[in-house]
């Protein structure tokens, strides 16, 4: 007999509700940690070639003491004698000063990589992450009803949409609350990259909701008389859910495999997209579809 997913869309509801609470709070509470691409500023990765180990400390109070910089530098080491910096935006000539004050002070380094992005740019790329992210789910929106423009008049097409639109907005919060805290307690900065997982989940999530939907709307036009609306979506979700659970399975395990075997720089990206699949194939399945039967349910209440 196989478990009735619709019928316990209470639990399912709730659990979500509980879960975009959560992060929300979370959110409110420790904010976002931006990365350079969002708040501008130099990134700068060096090696110390000196025999006498160099600590963080010693980098922190030698920042501190440089009046060019209004801001406190930020210092994470990456090994022995690797620092990442990260520093306000300041003038070349000022950069080269203090490039120079630092190699007399602490002695010789070599630079591993040095990124500049303006403070403008980290503004437009804000600016410009948050309309990519509303476009997005504003085309999915008109293409959801678009097509599900044929379904009984019975169930209102921008219900798809919106239980779609919903799931997905589950999707986004819930990865954001994690980042949140990740960034509170081991300083991981929201970057590009996040935002790019963040996209990629939503193409993902939205793919595999449209499936199940799309059975749902094949499902009404075949409805036998004795049938409800609730006994359709369970149907269209027991039909696609072997598919759904093999589709995540097989583009989790390479997303696994990289998030720990691949490169350090990648780790957080690979992350995102991992959480972002694992909670994009649970909203499909368990918000998504029973939205709709809740949806229906209420408008059909209130008829009455």
């Amino acid at each position: 007999m196989k478990f009735n997913i619709t019928r316990h869309r209470k639990i399912w509801l709730s659990i979500s509700g509980g879960l975009v609470a959560l992060s929300l709070a979370l959110v409110g509470f420790l904010g976002f940690n931006l990365g350079l691409d969002f708040l501008g500023g130099l990134r700068w990765n060096i090696h110390f070639e000196t025999e006498t180990p160099v600590s963080s400390e010693q980098l922190i109070e030698f920042f501190k003491g440089q009046s060019l910089l209004d801001k406190e530098a930020i210092v994470q080491s990456s090994g022995d004698n690797n620092f990442l910096i990260t520093l306000e935006e300041i003038e070349e000539s000022q950069f080269d000063t203090l490039s120079t004050t630092l190699e007399n002070t602490l002695g010789k380094f070599e630079v591993i990589s040095f990124r500049r992005v303006s403070n403008s740019i980290g503004q437009h790329f804000q600016n410009e992450a948050f309309v990519a992210i509303g476009l997005a789910l504003f085309a999915i929106i008109v293409f959801v009803a678009i097509a599900f423009r044929k379904i009984p008049k019975s169930v209102n097409k921008w219900r798809f949409g919106g239980a779609a639109i919903i799931a997905l907005f589950h999707d986004v919060l819930v990865i954001v609350g994690i980042f949140a805290v990740l960034g509170a307690v081991a300083d991981v900065e929201l970057d590009l990259q996040f935002i790019t997982a963040l996209l990629a989940t939503l193409g993902f999530s939205v793919n595999d909701t449209i499936v199940i939907l799309d059975r749902v709307r094949e499902n009404l036009n075949k409805q036998k008389s004795k049938e409800t609306f609730e006994d359709i979506v369970e149907k269209s979700v027991q039909q696609t859910f072997r598919r759904s659970i093999n589709t995540s399975l097989s583009t989790l395990f390479p997303l696994i495999f990289l998030l720990f075997f691949g490169a350090d720089s990648i780790f957080y990206f690979m992350l995102a997209l991992t959480i972002g699949i694992t909670v994009g194939t649970y909203s499909s399945i368990f918000i998504a579809a029973p939205l709709l039967v809740s949806w229906k349910n209420l408008v059909d209440y209130r008829k009455f």
